[in-house]
């Protein structure tokens, strides 16, 4: 009797990128996954190339990245490539961010720590100027102290504690943080120690001062309590017309 061939191990990372417009990124965010990790990028509609430029981009020793499509609104787009992701842990990563050469080594260490259910990278930004290194310090300070990382700073988690946590809340603005609070209760988020790199494109349209005001502004308001569709609207309204690689999505179904 012959026996069935065994089936391959499923990937330990599961790396998910959503996107929309994001075709001048997009590969360098791909080429940047940890080899051997399992990439899923989840498009929200893009009109420009960036099906195309994914489609041409493989991570560290990997394939291309298997490609889903869906209605654009981030909450949904990360939901929708969780549910597809085979690994054990799952890495959230933005389209203009590249992981660190020892992000794979640092997602073990870190969830291998008693007590821990994920984490975040540190963010550095690609130039920029002194302002934005200074908040972009503040920013992972933020992250640390109140461990409430955002989008850009590549959360990771356990798919076990994904799933226990119900996922990305279905809103149009403040979803990471949203999962980082639904996942308190089941442990704590660990910073690593090496940083993404994050792109600058999305602080050009109200510069690094306005940008930097209007984000804390969101982010206090989130924090007392303002439904997000509320705050979703004025920032949309202030970042029209923004670099795409980083315009708002638009509201989960």
């Amino acid at each position: 009797m012959t026996s069935a061939p065994a089936r391959p191990p499923a990937p330990a990372l599961s790396v998910v990128i959503p996107t929309l417009d994001a075709d001048r990124t997009v590969a360098a965010a791909i080429r940047s996954a940890p080899a051997g990790a399992e990439v899923i990028l989840v498009d929200g509609g893009s009109a420009d190339d960036t099906l195309e430029a994914a489609a041409h981009a493989g991570n560290r020793a990997g394939p291309p990245p298997r490609i889903l499509v869906t209605p654009p609104g981030r909450s949904l787009q990360l939901n929708r490539g969780a549910a597809a992701a085979s690994g054990d842990a799952l890495l959230f990563l933005h389209a203009d961010c590249v992981l660190p050469r020892d992000a794979g080594e640092e997602v073990r260490r870190i969830l291998g720590t008693p007590g821990v259910v994920g984490g975040f990278f540190p963010q550095r930004p690609e130039g920029g100027g002194a302002l934005l290194e200074l908040l972009a310090a503040g920013a992972n300070r933020r992250a640390e102290w109140l461990s409430l990382p955002y989008g850009d700073q590549a959360m990771f988690v356990r798919r076990e504690a994904f799933l226990r946590a119900g996922g990305f809340p279905r809103v149009p603005i403040m979803e990471d943080p949203g999962l980082a609070r639904r996942l308190r209760p089941l442990g704590r988020l660990q910073p690593a120690a090496s940083p993404v790199t994050i792109g600058t494109g999305h602080w050009k349209r109200l510069g690094v001062a306005g940008t930097g005001l209007l984000d804390l502004a969101t982010l206090l308001a989130w924090l007392l309590g303002v439904p997000p569709r509320r705050i979703a609207s004025p920032y949309r309204r202030l970042h029209r017309g923004r670099h795409p690689v980083s315009r708002p999505a638009a509201p989960s179904p």
